[in-house]
């Protein structure tokens, strides 16, 4: 299923970038959004080689060899995930640099996080990306993971929220606006955040771990929020991003926040769920069957 999903996104990207690159040649008025000031609009077209050879052409030959089962398929995909995040970087200094040209890089920001979450999930069995936390005490745990925390939260609900507001700020994008939502965020902003807190504690205090997947816990934790739903920590994370973008009355922070709750749930949680599979074995299985990903129980499940 995640290699039918992967095949048909890679025929879609690859056919998307040939798609711009026949617009951009056919009409040459529609290239000016995507250049920072100052630049010749002629410009733009040096990009055309490599994007079309590596990006359209690559993508299309992922599709293809994903579909037949080839070996050659995750070597292919990650030359692409590896030049659109390359072509995503350069984009992101060029307008850096100029403050300008930003459409350009809202464009291909999303398509570099997919091509890599995907060439990641394909690649799971392969690199380390899962690994239980040697023992520790839970004192350690818990510190370990309000790091973690504070790192995440600063980054993903600050950094880059104040980063997007100046991208839609640059394009003139307006923002929406709704009758006390700020109040409302605060509150609902407190909520969530202490449930992911509870969450982060319990992880560390039970599962001898942390919520990180290179350092996760020894132990399946199925009690505290756990008991009444699987991800209430994934849930307390997208549910922040939502409530900053409607904070901010940002609808890019709010693209941003749905983008990265379908990455997270359609190509990361099904590897985190393997690899609970594994380690848990028929104990994971059966929290699994009796306790939904999403829609919280009436009653806390008991082993």
């Amino acid at each position: 299923m995640r290699r039918s999903f992967a095949s048909v996104y890679f025929v879609l990207q690859g056919l998307a970038v040939a798609a711009w690159w026949t617009l951009l040649t056919v009409e040459p008025a529609a290239r000016s959004p995507f250049l920072p000031p100052g630049n010749h609009p002629s410009a733009l077209l040096a990009f055309a080689a490599p994007d079309l050879s590596l990006l359209a052409a690559g993508s299309l030959l992922t599709g293809f060899l994903l579909v037949r089962g080839s070996g050659w398929a995750l070597p292919v995909m990650w030359l692409v995930a590896g030049a659109v995040d390359y072509a995503t970087l350069q984009v992101l200094a060029w307008s850096a640099l100029a403050d300008g040209g930003w459409l350009g890089f809202v464009l291909m920001a999303p398509t570099a996080l997919l091509s890599t979450a995907l060439a990641l999930d394909l690649a799971a069995g392969q690199l380390p990306l899962f690994r239980q936390a040697e023992h520790a005490s839970p004192r350690w745990n818990v510190a370990k993971t309000l790091l973690q925390i504070v790192v995440f939260w600063t980054f993903f609900l600050a950094v880059i929220p104040c980063f997007l507001l100046h991208i839609e700020s640059s394009l003139g994008w307006p923002r929406f606006a709704l009758a006390g939502q700020r109040p409302l965020a605060a509150v609902l902003f407190a909520a969530l955040s202490a449930l992911g807190l509870v969450c982060g504690w319990t992880l560390a205090h039970r599962g001898d771990g942390t919520p990180l997947p290179l350092d996760a816990t020894r132990r399946l934790v199925i009690a505290g929020p756990y008991a009444y739903v699987r991800n209430p920590m994934a849930i307390a994370g997208f549910g922040q991003g939502v409530v900053v973008a409607l904070g901010l009355g940002s609808w890019l922070v709010l693209a941003y926040a749905t983008l990265g709750s379908a990455i997270w749930n359609w190509v990361v949680r099904p590897s985190e769920e393997a690899d609970l599979a594994r380690n848990f074995g028929a104990e994971y299985e059966r929290y699994r069957a009796a306790v939904t990903c999403w829609i919280p129980r009436r009653w806390p499940y008991r082993a």
